[in-house]
């Protein structure tokens, strides 16, 4: 009985490893990759901007290029660097990172391009 329970057991692991290939990563995409902009204070009677980049993926996200048309900040953003209006960030991303920039209203930024491990 017991032999017949790790027999079952061995071709169940054999089919999923099949089934789901030999990469046990999932797959990711810069669609993955979620923004969000908010409020965080003052500077020079001008609203700090919060912006967070979310890379749920395994995998470290590196050469973020943003779309960033008419970005502009009373302070240095060290973070970035805008080559018209492409602004690439400077460090890879997994999970969570957080930058700022003070100006009057928020700027849509939209992922470009980047790349996974």
């Amino acid at each position: 009985m017991a032999c017949k329970l790790l027999c079952l057991l061995v071709v169940f692991a054999i089919i999923t490893f099949v089934a789901h290939g030999s990469d046990p990563l999932p797959q990711c995409g810069l669609a993955d990759v979620s923004m969000k902009q908010s409020k965080s204070g003052m500077v020079k009677n001008k609203p700090v901007w919060k912006v967070t980049l979310n890379n749920p993926c395994i995998c470290l996200l590196t050469n973020l290029k943003l779309s960033c048309t008419g970005f502009e900040s009373i302070v240095p953003v060290d973070t970035l660097t805008k080559t018209g209006d492409v602004c690439l960030l400077n460090q890879g991303i997994h999970g969570d990172f957080v930058f700022k920039y003070v100006w009057d209203t928020s700027f849509e930024f939209k992922v470009i391009n980047g790349t996974f491990c």
